[in-house]
């Protein structure tokens, strides 16, 4: 197994880390951090969480930090999996485990000393590297070269990665675009496309949270390619998305720099590029297959309402401001709005424009009720009617009119 020098002080091991290594240690077994943290380290990305390993049973181990006074979470013991916490820190620990049975959902794991078994049973090679108490990199797997060489492959075998859980498909196409090059392997696409349908079987929450991650980022082009070529799309959310849509985004609409475009890094900018490459009047089918929040199904339903021409018309000329402030008034992004119209309609859209249309502030309506009343005007129905003409001649005046002016239109109207 390739083993490197690298000093654990290269690597932030938190104090929760240190301490599940020493307890481990002493114990007479071995703990290794593990997945992502490690990964992230090595691909000079933040660190995110940490993810250790260590080689004993889950619940003996469990024992161990339970009596060392560390609070132990059953997250998921069945799996050979507990939470430890200590001083608002969290660290997932799995045992060292091969699996015994799966059905595409889960598995019923066994216990294993084998550092290799346990590798071989992970979903990628990247995510096999490990990190031990001396700091050494343990990368039994190949996953350091093929970080460096920017190709993605499943562990092992990976039609069997696929059947041991289905989720693993959408993962490969969301680390695809950060740690593949854009570039799939072959026999990982070979996989996906033959067990596609079984992600039918995956929850709406779980396909939502993978969703959420491939379709925010502004380099998801490549995912989203094999999410489509593989008809993954098919069996994960039920409908044919059209990545090619995405051309339009991937250049001027949807900038990475967020001081250029900073509503791209916003919430609503996964269900952007959601709503371009689904079909049109398709955004009710899919809050419902991902069980989308509230918030998520208003702005992917007013995404999918927007007609694409009558769009690029309002907000495409020197009078969109008008246009923007009613879509403002609604809750939503103008941008937003013009990115999937413009996407939709094959129509390239300046980044510079969106970012004007984002970062402008509407100017505050000057009349209110009270202007109203003291100006005879009686509490009902009316005096609502009369606040959305005197509205609507402001915004059509292109908000010039003052406090004043629109006062004095009281006794005309």
């Amino acid at each position: 197994m390739p083993v490197s020098d690298a000093p654990l002080t290269a690597f932030p091991v938190s104090p929760l880390a240190q301490r599940l290594f020493a307890l481990a240690a002493d114990a007479g077994h071995e703990a290794r951090i593990v997945g992502g943290a490690v990964r992230d380290w090595q691909a000079g990305y933040e660190i995110g969480d940490i993810d250790m390993a260590v080689a004993a049973p889950i619940e003996l181990f469990a024992g161990i930090c339970r009596d060392a006074g560390l609070r132990v979470i059953e997250t998921g013991l069945s799996h050979g999996t507990v939470t430890i916490a200590q001083d608002g820190e969290n660290i997932e620990v799995t045992q060292t485990r091969v699996d015994l049975e799966t059905d595409g959902r889960h598995a019923r794991v066994g216990f294993s000393t084998d550092w290799v078994a346990d590798a071989s049973r992970r979903d990628f090679t990247i995510n096999a590297i490990y990190l031990d108490a001396d700091g050494r990199i343990d990368d039994p797997l190949g996953g350091l070269a093929d970080l460096r060489g920017g190709v993605l492959r499943f562990a092992g075998e990976a039609a069997q990665r696929v059947e041991e859980d289905a989720l693993r498909m959408l993962r490969y196409c969301r680390f695809l675009p950060r740690f593949g090059g854009g570039r799939p392997d072959a026999a990982a696409l070979a996989a996906i496309a033959g067990g596609a349908n079984a992600a039918s079987a995956l929850s709406g929450e779980r396909v939502a949270a993978e969703c959420r991650k491939l379709f925010g980022m502004p380099q998801a082009g490549p995912g989203v390619g094999v999410l489509h070529s593989t008809g993954l799309d098919q069996g994960a959310l039920g409908l044919s998305i059209d990545p090619s849509r995405l051309e339009w985004l991937d250049g001027d609409a949807l900038a990475e720099d967020p001081a250029t475009l900073s509503w791209a890094a916003t919430s609503q900018a996964w269900l952007v590029r959601l709503a371009v490459v689904m079909p049109e009047g398709a955004a009710a089918h899919l809050a419902d297959r991902m069980r989308l929040s509230r918030e998520e199904r208003r702005c992917l339903e007013a995404l999918d309402r927007a007609d694409p021409e009558n769009v690029c018309r309002a907000l495409g000329t020197d009078r969109w401001r008008r246009a923007a402030y009613d879509i403002r008034k609604t809750g939503m992004s103008p941008a937003a709005v013009l990115a999937v119209a413009s996407a939709r309609a094959g129509r390239a859209v300046a980044a510079t424009h969106l970012a004007e249309i984002h970062g402008w502030q509407p100017p505050v309506f000057p009349v209110t009720g009270a202007d109203l009343l003291s100006h005879g005007v009686d509490k009902g129905p009316a005096l609502g009617e009369m606040l959305r003409r005197l509205e609507q001649h402001w915004v059509t005046a292109d908000f010039r009119p003052g406090r004043a002016d629109l006062v004095a239109l009281i006794g005309s109207e």
